[in-house]
Parts: C-alpha cells; structure tokens; sequence
C-alpha cells in the first residue's frame, strides 16, 4: 500500500502496541502517516527509529549450523535438514513434551500462528510467548469474569468517558502517540484524569487527581473505592440486575472491609480519595487504563479483579466512554495470545481442554491438537535439558529473563536441540545449534494485532539482507519437513526430485521487489509438497487463522487493507453490549477482599520503569538516575545529583540520585534497565546511601 504520490510504501510500526501508520523518510527515519492510532500522523521518538534496524551492521543474513563448536554458514537446506534431524532425535527419544516451542509479541499474527500450529500438530502444548506473561492478572480476570482477555473498547471512545482511571501505567511515556491523540484531547474536553501510581509521572502532569498509594496496595485501594462508591449510591442497580451474577455475595463482602483501616494500610490521601470518590460514583462513563505497574501486590487478589469489580459495579462496561484498557507494550502482544501461541489456549482463545474447540481445530488440520495444557514459558526454561531437551525460539531472546544469568546458561547449554530464529546476534543465539536469519518487521508482510484489537497489515517496505527470509515461510519450511514430511515418506523418488529443485530455487537470491521472497509458500516447481503447512502466501495463512479462531471469523487478508478492522469483525469496537461472553452471559466479581494486613518489610519500595525494547533499546527518560523523595533523601544524608549506592542483599549498583517530591516517601523508582538485578530476584525493596559509605 503506497501514499499517492509517494513511493515508499505504508506499513505499521513494528515496536509498540499503539499501531501507528508510517513510511521510510529521509535517509533511516521514519515518517508518520495518518492512520487509526495516529489521526494526525504523528510518530513518537521510538517510532522515528523503526527503520533503523536495516542499518544495523549485526544483521544475521545467512543460516549458521554449529559445527567443532562454533556457529558457521551453510545452504538454507542444509540448515533446514539440520533442525529437521535434531527434532526427530528429541522426539524419537523422548516424545513431543520434551519440545519447547517459543513465540514472541515482535512476530505477526500469522508467525506465532504457524509455531504453536507446528508445537500442536507434533503433538504437544509446550507453546508460550511472553506477551502471555506481561499482563497475565489482567487478561485473566478479563477472561474469566466477562469473556475476552483484551481491551473492551476503542480508543476513540475515551473521548465519551467523563472520568478515566489510568493506574499502574505511564501511557504519556509508553503510549505517546495514543496519549496525545486521545487522552489529552478528552481531559481538554472536560474528562477528568485519575492516576494512580505511587510514583509521579508525565501521565500525572495531565490528571486532575493523582492518588499515591503505597506499593503493592492497588488492589485495596480499588476495592476500597468500590466500597465507597457503594456507600455514595454509585452502584448501578439496573446493570446489577441485568448484567451481572453475585451481587448480593460481592456487595455483602464490601459491607464487612475495613475502611478506615484499608485506607491507612494503603497509605492514600484521605482529600484526594475523597475526591475521587465523588467522580466515580457521579460520572455517567468511567473507563479504566491499566499498565503492568499493575500485576504485582502481595494483598491475596490480584488489583486487576478489584478494578474490574469497580467497573462491574458501576455499569461501566458494554458502552463507549467505559471499559477496561490494557495498556500492552510490544507491536503484537495482543496478537500472539489471539492467534494461540499459549499453552492453554488455542487460537481465538479456546481451550485446550474444550472437545469442541480441538473438533474445530481438528477440522481445518486434520489433526487434533493435544487435550492437555502445557507448560508456561518460565516452567519450560526451568525444565530445559530435564524434562524438555530441544527448543525452537522465534524472535525471542530467553536468556534475558528475570533469573540469575548463570543460571539461565546452564538452563540453555543443557539442551540437546536449542534452534532460534532472530534478526540481529543475541544471548540466546551464542548458544543455539542452528540460528535461522530473519526478516525484520519492515521487511515483510502479515498482519498485528494492536492494543485496541484492531487487526492491521504490514507491508514490506523492503527486502531483508542477504538470505533472511520471513518467520513465516521459515516456519512453513520447517513444518513441510517435519510434520508433513512423515506423510511423504511413499512418496515417489519424482516428488522428491521436486522438492530438491525447490529448496535449489528457494535458496537463490531475490531481485529488489521488497516483497521478494515474502509471498512464496509452495515450492517455485509450483507443485505443492505438503499438505497441511502448504500455503501459497502469507494472505493463505491469515485465512486459516480465521477459519480456527472464533475471534477472527468472517474477515480475509484483504479485508484489513488500510485502517485494518478490530476484532470480533462483526461489531463496532465496543464489546459485551449485550450480553458478556460468559457461559451465562452474565459479568462476575472477585470472590475475596484483598488484605487489610499493615504492609511488612523493611527498606524503601522499589518502583521499576517499564521496558521498551531490548532489541530496539530501551529508551527510559531517567537516564539511569534513582528517584528519591527529598525527605527520605535528608534521612540518608543524599543530595541532588549525589552518587548513591542501592542495595538488596548482595545485589548493588551505583546510580545518581535524583530528589522528586512527585515519588511517594518511602519509594524509590529506578529504569527497567536498571532495576533488573533487583527484579531478577524479586527484590520489593531496596536500601540506598551514599556511594562509598
């Protein structure tokens, strides 16, 4: 898809969920287009960047087998055949859980597709994707408790909210183009802006109210709000007769809470809590953005129930102006979960334990996927070279996770089989047997999902280097061999001739077409060598994925051109405006109060950034500096800009201390970057005193 007049075609940016429309400018950088995400075609800093990983002098452009200990070039067949073997040892050995299959929120819709289709039709559920973990509370209550586990509404709609809560997220940081394309405009147009986070932010600027709770506290804050709101005649008492399931059971639980005491626990300003009160029982529309900020707490129930409980309560979900946001990071996060690259879920978020769901599947793959969930991404690392002995890894890089690095190198040179496919050198590839090039986001085709489920095209704006090829046609590769291939082994020596000349002509270099090489499935002899990972183009995989996925059904590939169309394609945007997506139709509550126990620990508070892109860069603001309160900071003898070291157990590392009144006393908030020793090994607080001392 090109621009009139301009040559470079439009694709989406490849980094966040916000899904901005974009095309190469000048020299690497990237310029705006108008689009859904960007009305005004804007870009934020992170997305100028997109194209800069063409420039990349690390690329990976040709397959590498490991070979005397060291990762060397070969054919793509040999390579191929290389993976092909490797596999077949593992499962010949020791069966199809023993494969751990590793997708990623980089890949597309139709990627992440093709491996857990590849993971379940060899026989296992071992399928995961981090973007799974991320949000994991949210999307749970979301899943179990109203139907979807996904944003209920459109970003334009903020524009109808008379209050939006955004809590445990900086969407002004980590959303910039959506945040100025819609938030800021509804504040300027009379919504009121609520945040909370312990920690002031460029979110918090624009808020009429900043609530700053203490760490870990979420959850009873907004089941303190909900008990407040029900004691100022917030509840809406049609919708709770209609809607939703427990009342008398949820609302009897709020009677019994504590609120003098919860309040004191969570540490909120009595004034500003007051006033949020008022809003949220008198606004008409209140919708709700949640970050990853909101994940953690220690109080029993996860603070994403509680703040859907407030939603439920109040009506506020089914319309526009209402509704729950998951404010997702990467490009796809929303998309690797829809399309089944989880181990509980197959794609459209069925079970895998519902007999229907597997038919259904089983009817377009002509085999059943597995009944038995599978192992999360965290219990499949910690199984490696025990239970699970051979792994493919696409666009993925485990061996930066949050546990010791020794530890997590041993976990990887424990296999027998470590395959990945990347597009740029990584600690995970330093230990594969087989690294498989590939093509970057601008470099190919497919679809993403973004935060509001809007389903949109990429377009490959130019050719990967050297012999990458797209995840896709890899993993169809790898799929003809190793699945159809059992089936093939009748097959006459004339069909194996043929593909011979097929992988001969595949492994040729492509002309400047930047969509070479993305739109081949079948063999070039244009005889097809497999069945059922056998597709003529990526458009060919789309429409298999809508054809398994309840959530995806009724659209084709060309029906995303342009704007691109959000899922379910039968409806407007908003979800659940008649009925929930629930066995009875109906919206459920937390079945328990979260703890109004004082919170225990000694030390400060730890409050870590949120990460960008390891691969891109994390782009932090703080340059590295802790965030300090001036009190807690004359307490420790810290002066602005002061060297100061930070401590947990025998974790320390030396920054610059920054004096901020906009963090609560008794929290300190350090960069993604710079807090991972400490959240590598679930370090709540931490110490701090000058450096030296």
């Amino acid at each position: 898809m090109t621009d009139e007049g301009d040559d470079h075609p439009r694709t989406v940016c490849p980094l966040c969920s916000v899904g901005c429309h974009l095309r190469q400018g000048p020299e690497s950088r990237a310029k705006g287009v108008a689009g859904p995400a960007n009305p005004d075609g804007r870009l934020c800093r992170k997305g100028v960047t997109a194209f800069e990983i063409r420039e990349d002098e690390d690329r990976l452009e040709r397959p590498l087998v490991r070979r005397g200990g060291r990762l060397r070039p070969v054919p793509w067949e040999r390579a191929l055949e290389t993976v092909v073997d490797r596999f077949e040892g593992v499962l010949d050995a020791r069966g199809p859980d023993a494969l751990a299959f590793l997708g990623a929120p980089y890949c597309t819709n139709e990627e992440n597709y093709l491996l857990q289709k590849l993971a379940r039709t060899l026989g296992t559920n071992n399928v995961d994707n981090r973007s799974r973990l991320c949000h994991a509370e949210s999307a749970r209550a979301l899943a179990e408790r109203v139907g979807w586990p996904a944003t209920t509404n459109g970003l334009s709609d903020l524009g109808e909210a008379d209050v939006v809560v955004v809590a445990g997220a900086n969407p002004a940081q980590r959303q910039p183009v959506a945040f100025n394309s819609f938030l800021r405009p509804a504040v300027a147009d009379g919504t009121t802006l609520v945040h909370v986070d312990p920690v002031g932010t460029e979110t918090t600027r624009l808020a009429d109210v900043h609530v700053a709770p203490r760490p870990g506290t979420d959850a009873l804050v907004f089941a303190l709000l909900c008990a407040r709101v029900l004691d100022a005649g917030g509840a809406d008492r049609a919708f709770l007769r209609e809607r939703a399931r427990d009342v008398e059971a949820f609302t009897g639980r709020l009677a019994d809470l504590d609120r003098e005491r919860a309040a004191s626990v969570a540490g909120v300003d009595p004034e500003r809590f007051d006033r949020v009160v008022d809003l949220v029982a008198g606004a008409d529309r209140v919708a709700a953005m949640v970050g990853t900020g909101l994940e953690g707490g220690d109080r029993g129930v996860p603070a994403p129930e509680t703040l859907l409980d407030l939603l439920v309560l109040t009506g506020n979900l089914g319309r526009p102006g209402a509704g729950l946001y998951v404010l997702r990071g990467l490009v796809n996060e929303q998309g690797a979960t829809d399309a089944g690259c989880v181990p509980d879920r197959l794609p459209g978020h069925q079970s895998v334990t519902d007999p229907g769901a597997r038919d259904r599947v089983a009817d377009v793959w002509d085999t059943e996927p597995p009944a038995e969930p599978g192992r999360t991404a965290t219990e499949l690392l910690g199984s490696f070279g025990e239970d699970v002995h051979g792994a493919l890894v696409v666009g993925e890089n485990p061996a930066v996770s949050k546990r010791d690095d020794d530890w997590v190198r041993e976990r990887l040179a424990a296999l027998d089989a470590l395959v990945v496919l990347e597009v740029a050198p990584s600690e995970t590839t330093r230990h594969a047997d087989v690294v498989l090039p590939a093509a970057a986001g601008v470099e190919k085709s497919g679809t993403v999902t973004n935060l509001e489920r809007r389903v949109q095209r990429l377009y490959a704006t130019a050719p990967p280097p050297g012999e990458a090829r797209p995840d896709w046609r890899v993993l169809a590769d790898i799929g003809r061999r190793l699945v159809d291939g059992a089936q093939r082994d009748s097959d006459s020596a004339a069909g194996d001739a043929a593909r011979v000349g097929a992988s001969t002509a595949e492994d040729a270099p492509r002309d400047s077409d930047p969509t070479a090489g993305d739109t081949t499935g079948e063999d070039e002899t244009g005889e097809g060598t497999a069945d059922t990972f056998d597709y003529q183009d990526v458009a060919a995989v789309f429409a298999e994925l809508a054809a398994v996925a309840p959530t995806h059904a009724g659209c084709s590939y060309a029906d995303l051109d342009g704007a691109g169309r959000q899922w379910p394609f039968d409806g407007d945007g908003v979800l659940y405006r008649d009925a929930f997506a629930t066995p009875d139709g109906l919206a459920g509550f937390s079945t328990a109060l979260p703890s109004v126990e004082p919170v225990a620990g000694d030390g400060l508070h730890l409050v870590a950034g949120g990460r960008t892109s390891g691969f891109y860069g994390d782009l932090d603001a703080d340059d590295g500096r802790l965030r300090i309160h001036p009190a807690d900071a004359d307490q420790r003898g810290v002066g602005q800009g002061d060297l100061v070291t930070v401590s947990h157990g025998e974790t320390a590392v030396e920054v610059t201390a920054d004096r901020d009144d906009g963090v609560r006393r008794g929290t300190v908030f350090l960069p993604a970057a710079v807090a991972d020793p400490f959240l590598r090994r679930d370090a709540a607080t931490v110490s701090v005193e000058p450096a030296g001392e």
